[in-house]
């Protein structure tokens, strides 16, 4: 099991990755330094603050980032080389979902490297500092070094609930050490044998609990797990400039036809088509084909 100092470290590597595809860039992160944070943390001045939730650990992450970092990144996702400056309702749009994403990045890798599940994990920027999980912190800075000779610092802060669930996923480290340690002890001829099995099969059965079981014989675990459905009228690509330039009035074109049928998402999964109804005054779906071949 990987110690904390190594997760965030591959945590701020995936921030990294997320980072560069969205400005375009090389990004390589740099080592990650701890920096505990004893206080509570503040949603208002020069931090933009993104809450991010892993339902399978029952846990919380923060992440924080620089106001004026944020303003360069928008920047240069506008086609610039320079800071927006203050962050107006568009760039603020820009920044909020780009934390998002990176904190949802951080989050998946966190609980990949741990043997978790990634199952509905979300985040979003946060305004409520009421919202946020109470001091105290362990917390990681990193920059991330870009192309454009920017380093935008990232901060990640393990809540103690968070430190709680990764401290007992820990627990089976001792474990595979004992076994180690069994070869040492040649009078015990019955402990190698003993010890050597949970060192064999320890990394195997948390596999096997989160897979096999949940889409077996746990299924009714999970049928109240709320799912992100999307009825997805068209879609187009544009450039960011056009889309800052949109006003009250603008049109623009999407990539199908008014008799195509609309495609309905579950958690990001093409799961069916269908027709737009109107039920009680509300835009509805009607199922038209399940299980779609994509394209």
């Amino acid at each position: 099991m990987m110690q904390i100092d190594n997760l965030a470290d591959t945590m701020f590597a995936a921030a990294a990755t997320v980072l560069g595809r969205l400005v375009e860039q090389s990004a390589v992160a740099g080592t990650s330094v701890r920096a505990d944070h004893e206080g509570s943390i503040h949603t208002e001045g020069d931090e933009l603050v993104a809450l991010g939730e892993i339902p399978s650990l029952g846990a919380q992450l923060v992440v924080r980032f620089q106001r004026d970092d944020l303003a360069h990144i928008v920047g240069v996702m506008l086609g610039g080389d320079e800071s927006v400056g203050e962050l107006g309702p568009m760039q603020l749009s820009i920044a909020s979902e780009t934390v998002s994403q990176i904190a949802v990045a951080m989050a998946e890798r966190l609980a990949e490297d741990i043997g978790a599940s990634t199952a509905g994990i979300h985040a979003e920027l946060c305004s409520d500092a009421t919202l946020l999980p109470p001091p105290p912190f362990q917390s990681y800075s990193a920059p991330v070094r870009l192309e454009s000779d920017l380093a935008p610092r990232i901060a990640v802060d393990f809540a103690a609930i968070t430190l709680s669930k990764l401290g007992s996923s820990e627990e089976p480290v001792p474990v595979a050490a004992s076994a180690t340690a069994a070869p040492f002890a040649p009078s015990k001829p019955t402990a190698p044998p003993v010890n050597a099995a949970p060192a064999q099969f320890a990394p195997i059965v948390p596999t096997q609990s989160k897979k096999t079981p949940a889409g077996q014989a746990n299924l009714d675990l999970v049928h109240d797990v709320p799912l992100q459905v999307r009825a997805i009228l068209g879609k187009t690509v544009m450039q960011l400039r056009d889309v800052v330039s949109l006003q009250q009035g603008s049109v623009f074109e999407l990539d199908k036809l008014a008799v195509d049928p609309i495609d309905i998402y579950v958690n990001n999964i093409l799961i069916a088509r269908g027709e737009v109804v109107v039920v009680d005054d509300k835009y509805a779906v009607k199922i038209s084909e399940l299980n779609p071949q994509v394209g």
